[in-house]
C-alpha cells in the first residue's frame, strides 16, 4: 500500500477544521493512530469522533501552539498513551488577528499574531517532538505552508509567515537528516475553507484588483479559481491530506527539505 502508516502515531495540529480535517482523515485511512490537536477542543473532539466512527484510531487534545507548556503537554500526553510519536503535521495557522478581514492593511497586531502562531508555534511544536524522534532515529515532520510563500500578496504578514515556514523546513531538514528524520512542507493552493471565506470578505472590500471588488464569498472564490489555476479546478483538504500521508510514510524516506505545491499548476517550480 502506498503510504502505509500502520503502527504509526501522528499528531496533527489545527485538526479541527479545514485542511486539518483532510489531513487527519488521510492519515487515518492509511492506518495511523491520529491525535487531533486544536485550540478548538470541541472541534478536535468532533473530528476524532468522525474518524473513530469510520473505524480509525483517533483521539483529541486541546493545544495552544503559542504556549510551550501547552505543546509539551500535548506531546507528553501522546507519549503516555501511545509510547511513540512518529509523525507531526503542523497545520495550525491564522491569517491575522481578530477582525483582520475588515482591514485594508495588516496591523501591528496582525503581524505579531500571525508570526506567533504560524512560525513560532510551528517551531515550538517541532522542537517538542524532535528529541523523541532523535532518540528513536526516526520521524516525519510535515509543515503546512502555502502558495503565498512563493511571492508577495495582499496579506503580506501571512505571505511572509509562510515563506518563513518553508525556510524553517529546509533548516530543520538539514539538521535532522543524519538522524533519519524527514522534514517537508506542503504549499496548498486555493481551497474553500472557513479561512478563505474571510479572505474573500477582505478582497471584496479592499483588494487592489478591481475585478475582485464587490464579489462575495463563493462567487469570488470561483472567479479566482478560473483566473489563477491552469487546471481550472479548486484544491481540497483531501488533496493536501493525501500528500501529507505520503510524506509521512516510508515510501518518502529519501525526500526531505522540500516544499510541494498542490495548486493545480499556479506555480511550477
Amino acid at each position: 500500500m502506498l503510504g502505509d502508516l500502520k503502527g504509526r502515531v501522528a499528531i496533527v495540529t489545527g485538526g479541527a477544521s479545514g485542511i486539518g480535517v483532510g489531513i487527519c482523515k488521510a492519515l487515518a485511512e492509511q492506518g495511523a493512530a491520529v491525535v487531533v490537536a486544536d485550540l478548538n477542543e470541541q472541534g478536535a473532539a468532533a473530528t476524532a469522533k468522525r474518524l473513530a466512527g469510520d473505524g480509525a484510531k483517533a483521539s483529541a487534545v486541546g493545544v495552544d501552539v503559542t504556549k510551550r507548556d501547552s505543546i509539551e503537554g500535548m506531546v507528553a500526553g501522546t507519549l503516555r498513551k501511545h509510547k511513540q510519536v512518529d509523525i507531526l503535521v503542523n497545520d495550525a495557522g491564522i491569517i491575522g488577528a481578530p477582525g483582520w478581514w475588515e482591514r485594508e492593511h495588516d496591523s501591528d497586531e496582525d503581524w505579531q499574531k500571525v508570526f506567533e502562531v504560524n512560525v513560532r508555534g510551528l517551531v515550538m511544536c517541532s522542537q517538542a517532538v524532535t528529541p523523541h524522534m532523535l532518540e528513536r532515529g526516526y520521524g516525519k515532520q510535515v509543515n503546512i505552508a502555502s502558495i503565498a510563500a512563493r511571492r508577495g500578496g495582499e496579506v503580506p504578514s501571512y505571505c511572509a509567515s509562510k515563506a518563513a515556514v518553508v525556510n524553517w523546513t529546509q533548516s530543520q531538514a538539514a539538521r535532522l537528516a543524519l538522524h533519519h528524520v524527514n522534514v517537508n512542507a506542503i504549499c496548498p493552493g486555493l481551497l474553500w475553507t472557513p479561512m478563505f471565506e474571510k479572505l474573500a470578505d477582505r478582497y471584496s472590500s479592499h483588494s487592489v484588483r478591481k475585478a475582485y471588488r464587490g464579489k462575495r464569498g463563493r462567487e469570488l472564490f470561483e472567479y479566482m479559481v478560473q483566473e489563477w489555476i491552469p487546471m481550472k479546478r479548486e484544491q481540497t483538504p483531501e488533496d493536501i491530506g493525501k500528500l501529507a500521508a505520503f510524506l509521512a510514510s516510508d515510501d518518502a524516506k529519501n525526500i526531505t527539505g522540500q516544499a510541494f505545491n498542490v495548486d493545480g499548476g499556479i506555480y511550477m517550480n
